[in-house]
């Protein structure tokens, strides 16, 4: 009954398989092994094997082996229509233990090589989805307030709803921290591919050493050190979501020509990689300079700056939108005393403070000085004396360090008094700048010394 449903049964698998007998000619061939082969099941049956090796069908047969042998014997064959096939060739023995029949495995080498890349290419970017969703977490995936009060801001998001509609590359302008990065998410959220990745890459953090192999990953071996399997850069992983790319203005020039070929072309190549990979991605891109001066002066591309400004917004500072200043105020208060698990509020003279003072830092130094001045708060009543141990807010009085006094120097070396002073002066720049390439203009340093002074200094709080 078996026999009758033989050929039945082996057309049920994925491998192909071919059967011959002990002189090489073929009594048995699966659905699977034509599909391979490019070969009809009826001009292989009744043929010798060996024939077609001399035909240039094949270029390797295991039958004689297996025969001469009475083990298996395993081969790769390669066919005239350019596949790679590898062969399992096992011996089926009579009672006296001749080998009578060769039934031959094949596998397509070809389509296992697919198979391998596509996991390997999933890998890649299941794994640089965990590292953005570890950056996130410990950044605390802080929500920004949304206040639409004034009538700047009601404009602007006006204009970012008509122009999330399309797939348009996007350019944010503004001040720093006046809130870039909570537009480009709305935009992402309101878009066709909200439910898509939104990437962002901060292109004045990453070292200019690791830029590259961020952006646009790269291939295995590709250097010392890679990742054996590879790593798919910021670019891929954001493929049918959105690619924010906050402080455009610092990226390098070399990394300048290559972002043009993205946004020209919509592909990637890797690094050490010589097949470049489509990528349907969208790009918003925001910065804080004048690009047409840095166009002007040689460091910003021209071309790339003509591809970024298509749709382009302006985001008014915080001084020039009062009416948001106490709304936002009391959204941080609201969010972060939910945090905190604290209840406050504002005196009137604090909130009149707070509507007058000039905001150099815009939302992000509003955020820092609420957070602040509700843990620190102990009545619940946040008034005027809170500010002056925190923070200057009269008009004027912008400098963060201000009013700090010296530190103390009783039984301590002038290197670490120093260092104290160094490190208070780089965070109160960072929470005014907001970046470290800005920082590093500012400070008028080379941006690799701050970022290894802004990696000790982090490194020094978690011991």
């Amino acid at each position: 009954m078996l026999a009758d449903y033989i050929e039945q049964l082996c057309d049920t698998f994925r491998d192909a398989i071919c059967v011959t007998d002990c002189e090489g000619i073929v009594v048995l061939v699966n659905r699977r092994h034509a599909e391979l082969t490019g070969i009809p099941k009826e001009k292989m049956l009744g043929r010798r094997v060996q024939d077609m090796v001399q035909s240039g069908v094949f270029d390797t047969v295991l039958n004689t082996r297996v025969v001469r042998s009475g083990e298996k014997v395993s081969s790769v064959q390669n066919l005239f229509n350019g596949r790679t096939l590898l062969l399992d060739g096992h011996p089926v023995k009579n009672a006296s233990g001749k080998v009578t029949y060769v039934v031959t495995v094949i596998r397509d080498v070809t389509a296992l090589t697919e198979l391998r890349e596509e996991i390997s290419a999933q890998r890649e970017l299941l794994e640089t989805f965990q590292n953005l969703s570890s950056d996130a977490a410990g950044a605390g995936g802080i929500q920004y307030p949304r206040v639409l009060q004034s009538q700047a801001m009601q404009r602007l998001y006006a204009e970012a709803a008509a122009i999330a509609d399309t797939d348009a590359t996007v350019l944010l302008l503004g001040e720093t921290g006046v809130g870039k990065d909570v537009v480009a998410r709305h935009i992402h959220r309101q878009s066709r591919r909200a439910d898509a990745p939104f990437i962002k890459v901060d292109c004045g953090s990453i070292p200019e050493n690791l830029i590259e192999t961020e952006l646009f990953g790269y291939v295995p071996g590709s250097f010392s050190g890679a990742s054996k399997h590879g790593k798919a850069g910021l670019v891929e992983a954001a493929s049918s979501g959105t690619l924010f790319l906050d402080e455009i203005g610092e990226l390098p020039m070399t990394m300048q020509s290559r972002l043009l070929r993205v946004l020209q072309d919509w592909e990637v190549l890797r690094v050490g990689a010589t097949t470049p990979k489509k990528v349907d991605v969208r790009v918003i891109a925001a910065t804080n300079k004048e690009l047409e001066k840095e166009v002007a002066h040689g460091a910003f591309r021209s071309d790339l700056y003509y591809r970024l400004k298509v749709a382009v917004l302006n985001i008014p500072p915080l001084r020039k939108r009062r009416a948001d200043i106490l709304p936002l105020a009391q959204g941080f208060l609201t969010y972060y005393g939910r945090k905190y698990r604290k209840c406050a509020r504002f005196s009137e003279e604090v909130e009149q403070i707070l509507q007058n003072y000039s905001w150099p830092g815009n939302v992000r130094e509003l955020e820092n000085l609420v957070q602040g001045l509700l843990v620190t708060c102990k009545q619940g009543i946040i008034d005027a004396r809170d500010l002056s141990g925190i923070r200057p807010v009269a008009p004027g009085q912008g400098d963060p360090v201000a009013g700090r006094g010296l530190p103390s120097i009783e039984g301590r070396s002038l290197k670490s008094i120093m260092k104290e002073v160094e490190n208070a002066l780089i965070e109160a720049g960072l929470k005014r700048y907001g970046s470290i390439g800005e920082l590093s203009r500012h400070f008028q340093m080379d941006r690799s010394t701050i970022f290894r002074k802004v990696k000790e200094l982090e490194a020094a709080k978690k011991r």
